[in-house]
């Protein structure tokens, strides 16, 4: 019996969608005239495929506009810089001036084309940040303007943050995160002392919150908005650890409270498909790594003279704490405890280690060690209730590198080394093989 219409449209998308739609649009006109799929049929999926092709020619034309800004206009500073020395200072100044005033009669060009020419407003955005970066350095070369590293990158992010609205480049955007990120930086390890808080980084990070939520609602869904995120969560992440004027296990609070936020973010808004997972991914690895760190016994040695020592840096730690909590509790509404995946109750784990550890010392590596194992239990499980084979092997990773860390701090001869390492193995291969079998069975079936 021949399958006809509907019935046989989700075999042949199966079989071919997935593969090579270029190939299945050619084949469109026989599987018509054979009778196993309808005309309308194949007009969605030349309609659906065609916007693919679209889609994927203005990805092309975007990367190229980019590319081809950049190359001008370092093409254009390598034939001024190699004559520098023989122009005028006036000569100087109209060089230094000419790219920003090209810049920005293209993008009053992007703006005329509309919002639908986006390469316009990639190329163009990008090129006019990178003018206004060299001409702010130019202008102070020729006239001998002196100034810091961070006041300069202070004046380029000022200067580039229009762009962020105005044509709105994803491109400049990435760029002027990680400008901020700079300055922030060079801010706080310049100039040691009580003053070197980057409380400017901070208010320029606010002020792209605006272009950031704008992005989530029109290009939620693209990659592009996933770069941003990742760009967003890794300037926070570390402008927010800049804060502090001394580091020492108790700033730990204010990184767990932060890391955990960040694992909460995608429950901030349910039902929408935006592409929030570095938030994720950025919080989970400090996460994993802080515990890494935490599971051995020398971090945690300075407890033993806790009362004699005092609470440094209270408002940075605080703040980061309440943010933590903060997020935690209204994620409640939506999610629950230890739900898709533990790392939110980081904060949690790592307060009942520190208090353990204020009592004795090797408590705390001990209970750090149990959270390790927890957290990979608990992804392990998720991983095979979702059928998720990468959220599986995380889990498995975490519980083997705990294991073989504890392993290689003993002083265990090599041969129980040896075993250990292959009962990690072993258990990789014995869990990855089960869920290949789980998988053809509910296939056959």
């Amino acid at each position: 019996m021949i399958l006809k219409g509907e019935l046989v449209l989700p075999f042949l998308l199966r079989g071919y969608i997935h593969r090579m739609p270029p190939k299945l649009i050619e084949s469109l006109p026989q599987l018509v005239a054979e009778g196993l799929i309808t005309p309308e049929q194949a007009d969605r999926i030349r309609t659906r495929y065609g916007a693919d092709d679209a889609r994927g020619a203005s990805r092309m034309l975007l990367v190229f506009a980019v590319l081809g800004s950049l190359l001008v206009g370092l093409g254009l500073i390598l034939i001024v810089a190699h004559n520098w020395d023989d122009f005028s200072r006036t000569t100087r100044t109209v060089l230094a001036i000419a790219p920003v005033l090209l810049g920005q009669a293209l993008v009053m060009v992007a703006l005329r084309k509309g919002p639908e020419a986006r390469a316009w407003r990639e190329g163009s955005a990008v090129l006019l940040a990178c003018a206004l970066c060299a001409c702010v350095a130019l202008i102070s070369q020729i006239y001998h303007i002196d100034g810091s590293l961070d006041g300069y990158l202070l004046t380029c992010a000022l200067l580039i943050l229009p762009l962020l609205y105005l044509p709105g480049s994803l491109i400049t955007a990435l760029g002027y995160l990680a400008l901020v990120t700079w300055q922030a930086a060079a801010y706080h390890f310049d100039r040691p002392g009580p003053d070197a808080p980057p409380w400017m980084a901070l208010v320029l990070l606010a002020a792209a919150v605006p272009m950031y939520l704008r992005e989530a609602h029109v290009n939620g869904e693209r990659i592009g908005f996933w770069w941003l995120s990742l760009f967003a969560a890794v300037s926070l992440g570390l402008i927010s650890q800049w804060f502090h004027r001394s580091w020492s296990i108790t700033h730990i609070f204010g990184l767990m409270a932060m890391a955990s936020a960040f694992t909460l973010v995608p429950w901030l808004h349910p039902g929408r498909a935006w592409r929030t997972w570095p938030w994720v991914l950025v919080g989970g690895a400090t996460v994993l790594v802080t515990f890494l760190v935490l599971s051995y016994r020398d971090p945690w040695g300075f407890n033993r003279d806790w009362p004699r020592m005092h609470l440094e840096d209270p408002l940075s730690i605080g703040i980061l704490a309440a943010i933590g909590v903060a997020a935690y509790a209204l994620s409640l509404r939506r999610r629950k405890p230890f739900e898709r995946w533990p790392y939110p109750e980081s904060l949690a784990f790592f307060a009942i280690c520190y208090g353990a550890g204020l009592l004795h010392p090797w408590l705390a590596p001990l209970l750090v060690n149990a959270a390790m194992l927890t957290m990979g239990v608990f992804t392990v499980r998720e991983g095979i209730s979702r059928d998720s084979m990468r959220r599986m092997n995380l889990g498995l990773a975490i519980i083997g590198l705990t294991v073989i860390l504890r392993f290689l701090d003993t002083d265990m001869s090599f041969a129980l080394r040896g075993l250990a390492f292959m009962a990690v193995g072993g258990g990789f291969l014995y869990m990855n093989l089960r869920m290949v079998r789980a998988r053809d069975r509910q296939k056959h079936g």
